[in-house]
């Protein structure tokens, strides 16, 4: 039963194909959500009733006799806040199947921009609300909930609250210039792993890029059950203790009932009313007779009904016309009749006063003859045992090795197998070599052969003056020197020719008769000299490719064809099966559009890689699990199932080969294995009491509950059957 200083009321959130409810408790000082059920996903009008019965079956043994429902609706649900016309009827059917009693409707929306200000009368956020197909926004800011925009999710997230924030810039003039800085993420239709997925993908973009942003914001996925929490507390708000019982007719409060037990038309006897005080009687109230909820009109007479019901009339309530004097009318016949039958029993009593007493006696013996045939010979005791449970737990470090030829449980080491993926991909750099172009220097210079010998100096000889070399042209033959007829002097052999400077560079256009060395001989043998201006020298900086160039373009790209892959296998990843990358790869194809030292401003590579992938399955790692785990399991005991709970951190590779590293935390429950025959031979013929106490001392017994049929034998017999057949051991579900 629930807590009676407390009001307790249900609160029922509804959205097309999900739903979810709540048991609520209000003291008049706060709100608390007691009780939430799963989320359950309906398909059609009666799969709802269905599956809202289930839910409210979620909620414990003190939501039993709560019927006082507050429902929140999805917007697809309401037309100009009220409950569209087309669902009406099945609230109505709702509360009918279900014993509710319908006392407010919210819009869920408005619930959570509600539930936020509760908590913080001047919040500002961004709440995003995910359906299957479309995607809200809630937009509070400064306290003020300014608008509720729709969008169709086009299945890119980050597309997608583009657009609703580009809806959502047009309050930004009046209510300040940015957004608010707290985007938060909620959903009713999609699991908790689709919102953090959807989370992911909105953090990894920046923000500020868009002008509605002064700053990063912070986005934050909530957890599941923030909404219904949320709704519970936005309908608490205005259903304090006080307020609350003060504005409900007084009436008996029935429990609700399973679906499978027929009730009466409870939606139609209990209607959101407003309710006016009866004279000066503070606990008193009275009903308008036109009351009505959620637009559904209820019977009109059904306050007159129950005024005759409780004033004793035995009229038929069933006619919707039911009247007070058409119920006067039917009392008198009926009073009459009853004492006419009455006097006639008491004289037929009178005359045959022996015989019926005879006849009762024995008709009294000979039920208490059966009654005790059956209690001592044909009744049956049944023993509910609840087995005595136990949880494993375990962290491993497991292994996941393709290159093994089988598992091995005991060192946590689990076959997988490899998988291979290409990935292609081009990518650009500016290029950061620097290299010199240009043209070399030309010109004519005249060779002095100083000595008695004709000499001959091969192409490509080099001539040079302070550092700068020129080389010969062609080959030259240089006369021999001759003295004079008078023996006044030498005349030198001299040649002309042309020669190219070995380097590009305007310092090698040289002033005319700029002396030479040639090659390597000294002054006094050979001797050269410009015969004019060197021209034709010039030379330039430009970008080169640099090794560092194709490197560092090559690094990069790989990283970006790897992270694509990695990607890949993630999407590839359902189903239970699992592929990890181990950052192994290959390269099948690298084209660089030019060489090292070739003159570019960029550089472009093509490249495929062929990536290297472990694959495992869950259901082998389950095994493993399970394996480890069963080396703690105690003596007498087994798995209550064979599918362990397995909360495993992201796979690591390891750096020196394929292997992969898993953290992982086990944990699973077993059950004592009880032999019920030998448990049943144990009480045969025992007082019962004495038997449940000894089955309860078992240590594999945790609990023992002795059950006589029909049950008001258990106050009569001490002793259990002797007769096996006539005991029933099973064990509770």
């Amino acid at each position: 039963m629930p807590d009676q200083d407390k009001h307790y009321f249900l609160t029922v959130l509804i959205a097309d194909k999900f739903l979810q409810s709540s048991l609520v408790s209000n003291n008049g000082q706060g709100v608390q959500t007691k009780e939430f059920s799963e989320i359950k996903t309906y398909l059609d009008r009666q799969d709802l009733i269905d599956q809202l019965d289930k839910s409210l079956q979620q909620l414990g043994s003190e939501s039993q006799d709560v019927v006082e429902t507050i429902f929140a609706f999805d917007n697809d649900w309401l037309e100009n806040g009220e409950l569209s016309d087309l669902k009406k009827p099945i609230v109505k059917e709702i509360s009918e199947e279900l014993s509710l009693d319908a006392i407010g409707q919210i819009s869920i929306p408005e619930a959570l921009a509600e539930a936020r200000l509760i908590g913080d009368q001047s919040d500002s956020c961004l709440l995003l609300v995910f359906k299957e197909d479309s995607l809200d926004l809630i937009f509070i800011k400064h306290g003020q909930f300014l608008d509720l925009i729709t969008v169709g999710r086009s299945g890119n997230v980050v597309d997608d609250f583009t657009e609703i924030l580009g809806r959502a810039s047009r309050h930004l003039d009046q209510e300040g210039k940015y957004f608010p800085s707290k985007v938060l993420m909620t959903s009713i239709a999609l699991k908790q792993k689709e919102v953090e997925s959807l989370h992911a993908q909105l953090v990894e973009i920046d923000w500020t890029a868009n002008p509605g942003f002064s700053q990063a914001p912070s986005i934050v996925a909530l957890e599941s059950d923030y909404m219904i929490k949320s709704v519970s507390l936005s309908a608490g708000k205005v259903l304090s203790k006080e307020n609350l019982l003060a504005k409900m007719p007084k009436r008996e409060v029935e429990s609700r009932q399973p679906m499978s037990v027929e009730v009466t038309q409870r939606a139609e006897a209990k209607p959101t009313a407003n309710v006016v005080p009866v004279g000066d009687q503070s606990n008193e109230y009275a009903v308008e007779r036109s009351a009505s909820s959620f637009g559904i009109n209820f019977d009109q007479n059904y306050f007159a009904k129950k005024e005759a019901q409780v004033g004793g009339s035995a009229s038929d309530t069933s006619s919707s016309q039911w009247s007070p004097s058409s119920a006067s009318t039917s009392d008198t016949p009926s009073t009459n009749l009853g004492r006419k039958q009455r006097s006639e029993f008491g004289r037929f009593y009178l005359s045959h006063k022996k015989m019926v007493l005879l006849g009762f006696g024995t008709g009294l013996l000979a039920l208490l003859l059966i009654a005790s045939i059956f209690a001592f010979f044909v009744s049956k005791v049944k023993i509910v045992l609840t087995p005595e449970q136990t949880l494993l737990q375990k962290s491993v470090t497991i292994t996941l090795d393709p290159n093994v030829e089988s598992s091995d449980f005991s060192k946590a080491l689990l076959k997988a197998s490899l998988q291979n993926k290409e990935v292609s991909g081009q990518d650009v750099s500016a290029t950061t070599g620097i290299g010199l172009v240009g043209e070399k220097a030309k010109g004519k210079i005249v060779i002095y052969n100083k000595t008695s010998q004709e000499t001959e100096l091969k192409q490509g000889i080099a001539v040079s003056n302070n550092g700068i070399e020129f080389l010969l042209d062609s080959t030259v033959k240089i006369p021999a020197a001759v003295v004079k007829q008078d023996d006044s002097g030498v005349d030198f052999g001299k040649t002309e020719t042309t020669v190219t400077a070995k380097d590009i560079g305007s310092e090698a256009n040289l002033n005319k008769e700029t002396k030479l060395r040639v090659a390597d001989y000294f002054e006094d043998k050979f001797s050269a000299a410009t015969a004019d201006n060197f021209s034709g020298g010039s030379s330039r900086e430009v970008r080169v490719v640099a090794q560092a160039d194709q490197s560092r373009l090559l690094e990069t790209l790989s990283k970006k064809l790897m992270e694509e892959a990695t990607k890949e296998f993630d999407q590839e990843s359902e189903g239970g099966l699992y592929l990890v990358p181990t950052g192994k790869n290959k390269t099948i194809k690298s084209n660089f559009s030019a060489k090292i030292g070739d003159e570019t401003e960029s550089l472009t590579l093509d490249l495929t890689l062929d990536v290297e992938a472990v694959k495992y399955l869950s259901t082998d790692l389950k095994k493993l699990g399970l394996a480890l785990l069963e080396k703690d399991l105690p003596a007498g005991y087994s798995f209550v199932d064979q599918d362990p709970s397995l909360m495993s951190d992201k796979a690591q590779s390891a750096s020196d080969s394929s292997r992969i590293k898993l953290s992982a935390d086990l944990s699973a429950k077993a059950v004592a294995n009880l032999n019920l025959e030998d448990l049943k031979k144990q009480v045969l013929g025992k007082d019962w009491s004495e038997a449940q106490d000894q089955l309860e001392n078992n240590s594999e017994i945790k609990q023992a509950s002795v059950i006589f049929n029909p049950p008001f034998l258990i106050n009569i017999l001490r002793k259990l059957p002797s007769d096996q057949s006539r005991i029933i051991l099973e064990l509770s579900k």
